[in-house]
């Protein structure tokens, strides 16, 4: 009697033991996870406090630069500071994104995006340069314009309605065309592209930044953008892009090989596929350099989608490309070439027929 008396003492002492223990496990748990959030708290208090310092500080420089009377070479040299400054901040933002809520990112992308557009509208307008385009159309003589101490301040969306009554796009309204530009129309620029249906455009060279808006089957080849390619509104397309920044918007069923060293963003996009960027011609290595993109790095395989907000499940709006062999861009632009020569014979001949 004494005997099972003893076992069952110790068994109920070992059940508290447990219990004990069991407890003190959870309570150092719950005390790790709090510590963790803590800090992760902290981060990103620290992160919203440096990020909006420092686009304060972009925000005065643009209003400086627009009040000043400097020099051509001064200006040059705070633009190039300010944008330098940009890439700064995309650069932390990007780094930042892993502790991030994809709201916040979202926020501060677009808060980056508006910077650069003014930024670029204030160039243009400081620093006019001559622009290729391939209308015929002769446009106005632009007046100076007086600066506008208020260009940088909380309407900075309002940035593309001082741009649209004197905006001129580089290629336009364009069907069934074979498009090149060379490193001599391309270097530097801003390149726009607008309404094409079924085009080859190749860009070889290192363009400032590439903005299409409405393409339809189309390829467009680029040599290494400097800044950011921005996109809408494309359906079927093929792109090969090397830049610092990618922004796809409204669009779908569209292949990219691209080169990209911060984090790629679509929004509103279906039917994504990501390989990675396979242009190539003679003069890509001093493009690259010229570009001032670091070749050896390519975050191609991390994209950020603004409509798939879970951190656990892939989303199913884009997907990388596998077993797809490589595109020989040199077979598929003679085949354009030819397909088109061919179409418009056809074409001549059905209007003999008629007359």
């Amino acid at each position: 009697m004494e005997g099972d008396a003893e076992n069952r003492k110790d068994q109920i002492l070992e059940r508290l033991n447990k219990r004990n223990k069991d407890r003190q496990n959870y309570l150092d748990v719950k005390s790790e996870l709090r510590s963790k959030e803590t800090v992760q708290n902290e981060g990103v208090d620290y992160f919203y406090q440096a990020f909006s310092q420092k686009t304060i500080d972009i925000e005065q420089r643009l209003k400086d630069v627009q009040c000043g009377d400097g020099q051509p070479t001064d200006l040059a040299r705070n633009f190039a500071d300010i944008t330098v400054e940009i890439q700064d901040l995309q650069r932390y933002l990007t780094a930042s994104t892993m502790f991030l809520p994809d709201f916040k990112i979202k926020s501060c992308q677009n808060i980056l995006n508006t910077l650069t557009a003014v930024s670029d509208e204030t160039r243009q307008r400081l620093l006019p340069k001559k622009k290729f385009g391939f209308s015929g159309k002769k446009t106005a003589t632009k007046p100076k314009v007086a600066p506008n101490k208020d260009i940088v301040d909380a309407k900075l969306s309002k940035v593309s309605e001082k741009l649209g009554s004197s905006f001129t796009w580089t290629i336009a309204n364009r069907t069934n065309e074979h498009i090149f530009l060379d490193s001599a129309k391309v270097n530097g620029q801003d390149i726009t592209i607008s309404n094409l249906t079924h085009c080859l455009v190749e860009l070889q060279g290192h363009p400032g930044s590439v903005q299409v808006s409405s393409a339809s089957k189309c390829t467009l080849l680029c040599g290494p953008i400097a800044r950011s390619f921005f996109a809408e509104n494309l359906e079927d397309c093929t792109l090969s892009i090397a830049c610092q920044q990618l922004r796809l918007h409204s669009s779908r069923s569209i292949r990219i090989y691209m080169h990209v060293t911060c984090r790629a963003i679509i929004e509103d996009c279906k039917s994504i596929e990501i390989g990675e960027y396979n242009y190539d011609y003679s003069e890509l290595e001093a493009d690259y350099l010229a570009s001032g993109l670091n070749k050896a790095q390519n975050n191609y395989t991390d994209v950020a989608d603004f409509n798939w907000l879970s951190p656990d499940v892939p989303s199913p709006n884009w997907s990388l490309l596998k077993d797809y062999p490589d595109p020989n861009w040199n077979a598929l632009r003679r085949d354009f070439i030819a397909n088109n020569h061919n179409s418009e014979l056809k074409q001549d001949v059905k209007d003999i027929s008629i007359i």
